[in-house]
């Protein structure tokens, strides 16, 4: 950052030259431009101090496996979830559509359930999985399990953390007709 006051002076083709690179945008603090288009983009936000990079870490680097049912169906759990394409790259995403959540961290941490729902942008709490709403009828209910054990209606589910070879299966509604307690990751997993 150039501090005009300990500079003394400055030349005034030089303050012109950075005034109009900043206003039109050429100086990008914050932002990436795109080379093709020259098209300037924001950079993508960090999420829960969780940041996109342009290239994984491995300083910490584990992977669970998430399965959500609602009434007794299936649903996928998309590819590329964290990932911008040609740009960078979350901590926590997906590259597949198998529900194999990798952490990639430059830090060791806990990272939580919650957490990778607000990369992927989809709603999950106590009460909700994506459009669906606890409320009160038996049709509604939301259960998280954890290697096949059931965590406590009163945890506040987002909270729940990842591990290394986790087993999460989120349950809305009717439950399927058995609920998943292990994955099997492929070797180097």
């Amino acid at each position: 950052m150039i501090e005009i006051s300990k500079m003394g002076s400055i030349d005034t083709g030089l303050g012109i030259l950075l005034v109009a690179l900043v206003g039109l945008g050429m100086i990008c603090v914050g932002s990436t431009v795109d080379s093709a288009s020259s098209t300037v983009r924001p950079r993508a936000p960090v999420i829960d101090d969780i940041s996109c990079d342009t290239m994984e870490h491995l300083d910490m680097h584990i992977h669970a496996h998430l399965d959500i049912f609602i009434h007794g169906r299936i649903q996928t759990v998309p590819s590329d979830i964290g990932i911008i394409d040609n740009e960078c790259i979350y901590w926590m995403h997906t590259h597949d559509d198998t529900g194999i959540i990798h952490i990639e961290s430059p830090e060791k941490r806990n990272f939580t359930l919650g957490e990778f729902f607000d990369i992927w942008n989809q709603n999950f709490s106590t009460s909700q999985i994506f459009d669906n709403t606890v409320d009160g009828s038996s049709n509604s209910t939301l259960n998280v399990y954890v290697n096949g054990s059931k965590i406590s209606g009163g945890s506040d589910y987002r909270q729940i953390p990842i591990n290394a070879h986790d087993e999460i299966a989120i349950v809305f509604g009717k439950p399927p007709d058995s609920v998943p307690t292990s994955y099997e990751f492929e070797e180097g997993l």
